[in-house]
């Protein structure tokens, strides 16, 4: 006849297999989770050889050829890719350009500090100008959103909204929108065509426009 629990409390024995059975239990679920998680760092680690083997491929290629003559097979020879590979990640050779600005954007972007100050425009400008080759490439085969969302960005962090009180809020908006853009097209212009004007030049153009226009 069995005696009930509470007539046969646990002995240090029961306990000791019990405990061995819950850490047994962890071990094997850490163990699991360890498991998928090297497993997923190496997926990471991978992906990022990838991506960053795909992107050397086509800098190279885009010094020859324009972008709509850069076949998929082409890139991927270049890059000793498979298609397979390059269709896990993308589906045209521009999608990679894309992913490209995006990530100097976001670089810059997280270089600059909080909060902003005109300062921030001079290290854009030059750090726009030391990478001109690539940032030209994005001029000419991506969206301009990104870049006129930046300044846009920048502009609302450096003025704020104290110094256009006489604009009502869509004003407001509207004229930040217009010093972005602005901004962004004469950065491409000078760009484009090599001027020799120097980052500190055209800083000090911009600067010199932004403030007669703003605190008039």
């Amino acid at each position: 006849m069995h005696r009930s629990q509470k007539d046969s409390p646990l002995t240090r024995a029961d306990y000791g297999i019990t405990i061995q059975r819950d850490i047994c239990c962890a071990c094997n679920i850490y163990s699991i989770h360890n498991k998928e998680g090297v497993k997923n760092m190496k997926e990471n680690q991978r992906t990022t050889v990838t991506k960053r083997m795909l992107k050397e491929g086509l800098l190279r290629l885009l010094k020859i050829k324009p972008l709509d003559k850069i076949s998929i097979v082409e890139l991927c020879n270049e890059s000793g890719i498979n298609r397979t590979t390059f269709y896990r990640h993308y589906e045209f050779p521009a999608d990679l350009l894309k992913e490209m600005q995006a990530d100097f954007v976001e670089e810059m972007q997280n270089s600059l500090k909080k909060p902003m100050t005109e300062k921030d425009l001079t290290l854009i400008i030059d750090y726009l100008q030391q990478n001109s080759e690539l940032v030209s490439l994005f001029i000419c085969y991506n969206s301009d959103t990104e870049w006129t969302d930046m300044f846009h960005t920048l502009y609302q962090n450096i003025y704020g909204t104290e110094n256009l009180k006489f604009f009502d809020a869509e004003s407001q908006e509207l004229f930040f929108t217009f010093l972005s853009g602005g901004t962004y097209f004469l950065l491409r212009q000078w760009l484009s065509k090599k001027d020799h004007k120097t980052s500190e030049d055209i800083t000090s153009i911009i600067l010199s426009i932004l403030n007669r226009n703003i605190l008039f």
